[in-house]
């Protein structure tokens, strides 16, 4: 359908219009730095196999990365260590972490607002939880919304030639700025900063003409007016320093179920 020629002339293209550009990984990465404090206690939401961002981050302190598949790629012998479960009920003691992590998970969430109050409930007073989501009226988001499932595990893989297990159901139930926000501070959190960007037109680094009109699109919602239709949200949001909390008998982290590749 495409040829590698294709995907070449896009990569010329990229190179025209974005080289030198910073986008949304890079954005979170800054945040990341800026509020992890010297030594701190880091958790990864929703890691993934590979444990990407925890390993970026494991000489800087304590990292734990949790996510649901079978197995992590870490030894466990040393930070960053994985841990096998769900974010519904998160297996550490109140008031465990300084720093709470999510990169591209919300988009997959039965019950956000269940998830954030965890995420709440582990950290410590004063600490920070940092976001990156797609926003649900992103184009890409619109269009997966409406595809089946199967079609949209297929046309991915193509698209980023990788696995199509590497793929997972999309819900889009807190992808809003107002929906974010809502239920975030709703979890006892207090906003810092919460934010819509723009990226690259990567979905459509297959075809020339497809990728000029994503360019389009991409300047016209850089505009102040069609902020709504930025492709990524990215927020900071913090437990107030003042509040108390009281440790979970049953969250003991001693319990953990500790994943092994």
């Amino acid at each position: 359908m495409f040829t590698s020629k294709d995907r070449q002339k896009c990569q010329q293209l990229y190179e025209k219009y974005y080289s030198g550009h910073k986008f949304h990984d890079a954005m979170y990465r800054e945040l990341i730095h800026k509020h992890l404090p010297p030594r701190g206690r880091l958790l990864d939401a929703g890691c993934g196999r590979y444990l990407k961002f925890s390993k970026e981050f494991a000489a800087t302190g304590e990292v734990v990365g949790i996510d649901l598949e079978s197995s992590l790629d870490t030894a466990n012998e040393r930070s960053p260590f994985g841990v096998r479960g769900d974010l519904v009920r998160l297996p550490f003691a109140a008031g465990y972490f300084d720093l709470i992590i999510s990169r591209y998970v919300v988009e997959h969430l039965e019950d956000p607002a269940l998830i954030f109050r965890e995420f709440h409930r582990v950290l410590k007073p004063g600490g920070k939880v940092i976001l990156a989501t797609p926003n649900k009226y992103d184009y890409v988001s619109l269009l997966a919304a409406i595809t089946p499932y199967s079609w949209h595990r297929k046309l991915m893989s193509r698209i980023f030639q990788v696995s199509e297990d590497d793929f997972y159901p999309t819900l889009y139930r807190a992808n809003t700025r107002s929906t974010l926000g809502r239920e975030l501070r709703s979890a006892g959190l207090a906003e810092v900063e919460l934010r819509s960007v723009n990226h690259y037109p990567a979905y459509l680094m297959i075809s020339p003409v497809l990728f000029r009109l994503g360019v389009l699109y991409e300047r016209l919602t850089s505009l102040e007016l069609f902020c709504s239709l930025r492709s990524v949200l990215i927020c900071v949001f913090e437990k107030e320093k003042g509040e108390e909390f009281a440790r979970d008998e049953d969250a003991d982290p001693s319990r953990l179920t500790l994943s092994h590749t």
